[in-house]
């Protein structure tokens, strides 16, 4: 297929009268940030709130002998990572048989394993396969473990007539700001998601509830607003790749109903955000880095009870992105500002973005003024990351599993 001169020049045209988008600052200068790595696997990862361990969780076995039948060890650690010492550890095994009825596909998602500090520094909540192992952090004794309650599979039927299996999986854990309540959001199927309250102390589910469809299989995280009356969730309303459409995408659920109490339209495809104590909500795009629009997206900030927005904020030549995340006692706030650039198959008519580099940078979140900008970090767009409770760190963990001292 051969694009024509016309079509050529209509997109160019497109491209130079793409509206602009003022935003406040600057972006915050790029400066060589000490690292401490996290050990090779690392799935999940955590900062004590006193900023001076991190908790980890890989695995650390795989059997394969028997492809139905499947044993895996996923252990736990707390490190001083200044002194890359192990502190403590605990090792979870989890055997499992997944074997599909004849004539059904099996969906084999499963749900990778999440690690969090409780908010006071004494207690991790580790999720490993489907349950919950509640451990001290100081040796990381088991206190006490259950079971979550998955909600049921979805099935569908293929072009082929066979019946497709989609088992849920965990995509988020997260505890309230007391520390009394665990957070899971289950997802199946792209579209489809759950959110389920537990009790950390008796293990028992307070409270379920389905969440407004939409294409919740790219949202990266739940987030409690720090008075621990409300969560909130960012649900995209289009794949990505497509445009955002006029419809709400961030929701906030009272956490004692579950009912929706404040809805925001974004006007981006949002699939993470962060809420401060005075309820603004920051959102990133997570849209595919197009070859002539979605180049320099700007990170929107939010009133969560009037659903205005109050104004955007500048990164690097590429915009802010994918992920967002700000500091327990609202200080600072990251987003991934790593550099792309647009691949475009002429013979198929098919764009694709491409990473440059791969850095974060952080800003005041209380004056929105540019702090700093990392180095190149190999992985980092395919990892979580995340800002210590102070602000004075960064994790993250992935592709790229490291601790990051900041200025």
């Amino acid at each position: 297929m051969r694009v024509s001169t016309s079509l050529a020049s209509a997109v160019l045209i497109a491209l130079l009268i793409e509206p602009v988008d003022p935003a406040l600052g600057d972006s915050p200068p790029q400066k060589q940030l000490k690292t401490y790595a996290l050990p090779d696997g690392t799935q999940s990862a955590d900062i004590a709130p006193d900023e001076q361990s991190v908790v980890t969780v890989g695995t650390k076995k795989l059997d394969v002998a028997d492809s139905e039948k499947k044993t895996i060890v996923h252990v736990v650690q707390v490190w001083n990572f200044k002194e890359g010492k192990q502190l403590a550890e605990f090792t979870a095994q989890q055997s499992e048989a997944r074997v599909a009825p004849k004539g059904y596909l099996l969906d084999r998602s499963r749900t990778e394993p999440i690690v969090r500090f409780s908010p006071d520094g004494k207690v991790v909540a580790a999720l490993i396969d489907r349950t919950i192992h509640v451990l001290r952090a100081a040796d990381l004794t088991e206190l006490r473990s259950f079971p979550l309650d998955a909600p049921d599979n979805v099935t569908r039927t293929s072009p082929g007539g066979r019946t497709i299996v989609h088992e849920p999986s965990v995509s988020a854990m997260e505890l309230s700001p007391g520390g009394q309540v665990m957070a899971v959001l289950w997802v199946s199927e792209m579209i489809h998601g759950r959110i389920q309250l537990y009790d950390i102390s008796s293990g028992k589910s307070a409270l379920g509830w389905d969440t407004p469809q939409g294409w919740i299989h790219f949202t990266r995280g739940i987030v409690w607003h720090p008075n621990g009356k409300l969560l909130l969730i960012a649900i995209p309303n289009e794949s990505p790749c497509s445009s955002a459409n006029s419809q709400q995408d961030i929701f906030a659920f009272d956490a004692q109903t579950g009912a929706i109490k404040k809805k925001i339209r974004t006007g981006l495809l949002t699939g993470s955000i962060a809420v401060s104590s005075d309820s603004r909500v920051l959102a990133v795009d997570l849209n595919c880095f197009g070859l002539f629009k979605n180049h320099d997206p700007k990170l929107k900030v939010f009133d969560l009870t009037t659903g205005k927005h109050l104004q955007s904020v500048s990164a690097r030549e590429t915009g802010a992105r994918y992920l967002v995340s700000a500091s327990a006692d609202g200080s600072r706030f990251l987003a991934f500002t790593g550099k792309m650039a647009a691949k475009f198959d002429w013979s198929d008519a098919v764009t694709y973005g491409v990473v440059v580099d791969e850095t974060f940078s952080v800003w005041s979140l209380t004056s929105y003024e540019g702090i700093v900008t990392s180095q190149n970090i190999p992985g980092l767009k395919e990892s979580e990351l995340r800002l210590s409770r102070k602000g004075k760190y960064a994790v993250s963990y992935g592709k790229a599993s490291f601790v990051y001292d900041l200025p």
